[in-house]
Order: structure tokens, then sequence, then C-alpha cells
């Protein structure tokens, strides 16, 4: 099996598990084992999830109270 990369999916033909590789160990061969099945690499990655992050916004002024 070839070097895991961030992005792989690997896909179980048995019970149809897939599985998503975050983090690849940096092995030179790598094999995903499922229901006694070494997995199969899947066509394409997986997307990343865009992080929202909060944006910058300018303090809200206070009100005025109308008497």
């Amino acid at each position: 099996m070839a070097k895991a990369k961030e992005g792989d999916l690997y896909n179980c033909e048995e019970c149809g598990m897939v599985v998503c590789v975050e983090d690849p160990c940096g092995c030179s061969a790598c094999e995903i084992i499922c229901c006694d099945v070494p997995m199969k690499k899947k066509a394409g990655t997986a997307r990343k999830k865009k992080v929202m992050s909060k944006a910058k916004t300018a303090p809200r002024k206070a009100k005025a109270v109308r008497k």
C-alpha cells in the first residue's frame, strides 16, 4: 500500500465504513485493516471544512435614551 496523505479516503468493501486520514504517520507503507481485510483507497479526497472565524467588528455605540 502507498503512503497515506492527509485527506485520503479509505473504504471497507465488507461493511462500507469510510476512513479519512487527518494526521498521516509518515510510514513508507501503511495498511488500514477493517473486517480482517485491508481497506482500499477511495477515489478523491475529503474536503476540509472551512472554519468560520469571528470577524473583527467595531464595538457598538451605546444607544441614546430619549426622555
